[in-house]
């Protein structure tokens, strides 16, 4: 059967209108034709989104994935999939699962398949920092039930599974060594095809949470910033993360961009334990000179927090109600021509901006600095190594469980995994552990901070900036501006009329 002229005509409009960058597009019974939208993301995955991999952040905020609990402003955990849970001992948690989740491949969201996500984490072979390193049993109770029990107390047992590593997926994900993200989530989103290149998703109707605003998103990757910032100018991008600062004035009317407080700080770590400064008087000769509101006001252009000597952002209540703050006891003049080379790495754009500035300002209390700028990857082993005097380094203290004393017996503790200021003292180890065994989250928080003050004031590192997540859409709502880094794109993420 033939349109008729009008209708014909109509046709015709609404395909032209549909041709229009970021425009929703309504048919005759006003349902939505081409809602889709592309984003551009600094950084390339590195295993095709496998929740095993740094890629797991990216699972979350794209809307595909999800997990068991998720995490308040406070870095508390809240229901996620798991609409409660219960600690009968200081070993054991139980999730009780919500009623009506789907996997995008039609199957149910059950006890079974929460275990069998669970197991293949515990059992990957980078398996989740989140999960920590204790032996972890899991047992189905039920049809959604699942209970999880640790070979030691654990206070922070159910907020291991705020971890984006740890999502849950259907059981047809995991067919090779790492788990297929395509058709197997429970988000607002499934992946249609995901390569390391481009990332494509659509609509689940079936979601728990409602039905999807868009109809599909494609994320692309770049990370040269300035690319990203043309992107969104021009409109062949709704959203991108991370231009660089010096750019955003520039982006125009039509592009929003939101400063987001994030956990994450830019830190300058002092080598405590070899070379220039194993001296604490040099140390604090260092914290004398090096001023880091100049870096704030000069490299990030005011759209970072000076930190003011703690390690922690002064966003959250707990550590706001602990002063911090480098000392200058006992400060020492450096002999002449005293050498110290300073790393940093490139794949952050201000951090390179950074070091000269503080490279500048410890030549005027008498050091001799070589700055050294590498790719992080070329530079990685040399810094936890210890081979350099000065490391400013970029550092998110969020992640995995999120938990503050993780992150400090992580960065400081004398068997710390990525301690950068080569920091080791006995009885800040030994407060660490006491604080592990906090049960109260607000009584553990502000123990953490508590250290951290005390690990500031003997000058092993340096606070510099307490960052913002620049976000940048255009034409755009619904985005979630997730402290914690671990949502973005939602089903209420839409193109705004």
């Amino acid at each position: 059967m033939f349109l008729s002229v009008n209708r014909r005509i109509m046709a015709l409009t609404a395909a032209v209108m549909c041709t229009l960058p970021l425009t929703a597009c309504f048919t005759e019974d006003n349902s939505v034709a081409g809602n889709n939208i592309k984003v551009s993301w600094p950084f390339k995955p590195v295993a095709s989104l496998s929740p095993f991999s740094d890629d797991a952040l990216l699972n979350t905020r794209l809307g595909i994935a999800e997990t068991l609990v998720t995490l308040d402003s406070e870095g508390k955990p809240a229901p996620g999939l798991a609409e409660s849970w219960e600690t009968p001992d200081a070993k054991t948690v139980v999730f009780k699962l919500r009623e009506g989740v789907k996997f995008h491949d039609g199957t149910e969201l059950t006890a079974k398949a929460v275990a069998n996500s669970i197991t293949k984490a515990l059992e990957a072979a980078s398996r989740p920092k989140g999960l920590g390193k204790a032996n972890l049993t899991v047992t189905e109770k039920g049809d959604l039930e699942v209970e999880v029990t640790s070979d030691k107390d654990d206070p922070i047992l159910p907020q291991r599974f705020a971890d984006s590593g740890t999502v849950i997926l259907a059981e047809s994900a995991y067919k090779g060594d790492n788990p297929s993200l395509v058709d197997t989530g429970t988000g607002p989103f499934k992946v249609t095809s995901a390569t390391n290149d481009e990332v494509k998703t659509e609509a689940f109707a079936d979601y728990w949470g409602g039905k999807p605003q868009l109809d599909g998103v494609t994320t692309t990757f770049s990370e040269d910033g300035s690319a990203r910032a043309r992107a969104i100018q021009s409109g062949e991008v709704s959203l991108t993360q991370g231009i660089p600062i010096s750019q955003v004035s520039g982006l125009g009317d039509g592009v929003k961009t939101d400063f987001v407080p994030i956990p994450r700080g830019t830190y300058l770590h002092l080598n405590t334990k070899k070379g220039v400064f194993a001296d604490p008087g040099l140390r604090a000769r260092v914290a004398e000179v090096v001023d880091p509101g100049t870096v704030v006001k000069d490299i990030y252009e005011d759209h970072a927090e000076n930190p003011k000597g703690s390690l922690f952002a002064q966003t959250s209540e707990w550590a706001k109600s602990v002063v911090s703050k480098n000392s200058l006891a006992g400060t020492t003049e450096p002999e002449p021509d005293t050498k110290i080379r300073l790393a940093t790495w490139n794949s952050r754009p201000e951090l390179p901006e950074a070091a000269t500035v503080i490279a500048d300002q410890l030549r005027t209390a008498g050091f001799d600095v070589e700055v050294v700028v590498k790719p992080y990857n070329a530079i990685e082993s040399a810094i936890l190594g210890g081979d350099f005097d000065v490391v400013l380094g970029n550092r998110g203290y969020g992640l995995g469980a999120a938990d503050p004393v993780s992150f400090l017996m992580s960065d400081y503790g004398c068997d710390g995994s990525y301690n950068l200021s080569q920091y080791c003292n006995a009885d800040i180890d030994t407060e660490l552990q006491s604080a592990s065994e906090i049960t109260d989250l607000d009584e553990r928080y502000t123990k953490a901070a508590e250290i951290s003050a005390k690990i500031v004031a003997d000058n092993a590192v340096i606070p510099i900036a307490h960052e913002n997540s620049v976000i940048s859409t255009k034409n755009l709502d619904g985005i979630a501006m997730d402290t914690y880094e671990r949502k973005l794109l939602t089903k209420d993420t839409k193109i705004a009329q």
